[in-house]
């Protein structure tokens, strides 16, 4: 049975999925830690997506949690990318002076699978908005849309 305000950890592929929502407590981010690290050592996990965009607010606490859980991953040859940052979650970072290390970011979840290698099935890509930074990309190859 699941406990309630366990945060799901998601297999897709060789890769683990975390969405963080809502608000999580001191007891709940350590659990986490321990979760998401006991998937690591069973299985043949290559990257962490931590997609933070539910997360209501972050604190010193989490962000510390966060950033050893994605150091102690990468220790076990995972590499971690948190993805979904809110605006006000991001600013409340950076005015606290809290580092998060070597942590990678991205904007959004598709990114984040993106910078894993996992890309939209073809025909598919058509339906996503076109990026200032897919534009450059493309007229960088000479590329015309």
């Amino acid at each position: 049975m699941k406990e309630p305000n366990r945060v799901p950890i998601i297999r897709v592929w060789n890769l683990l999925l975390v969405p963080v929502q809502g608000e999580l407590g001191d007891t709940q981010a350590e659990d986490l830690k321990r979760d998401v690290l006991g998937a690591i050592h069973t299985g043949n996990v290559e990257g962490l997506v931590l997609d933070v965009t539910g997360l209501w607010l972050i604190d010193s606490h989490l962000c510390a949690v966060l950033t050893r859980l994605a150091q102690a991953a990468s220790l076990m040859g995972t590499r971690t990318i948190v993805c979904g940052m809110s605006a006000e979650i991001a600013l409340t970072i950076q005015t606290m002076g809290l580092e998060l290390g070597a942590v990678q970011t991205a904007l959004s979840l598709e990114q984040a699978f993106e910078r894993f290698g996992v890309r939209a099935p073809e025909g598919e890509e058509e339906d996503r908005p076109v990026l200032e930074s897919d534009l450059a990309s493309s007229v960088a190859k000479g590329e015309s849309q």
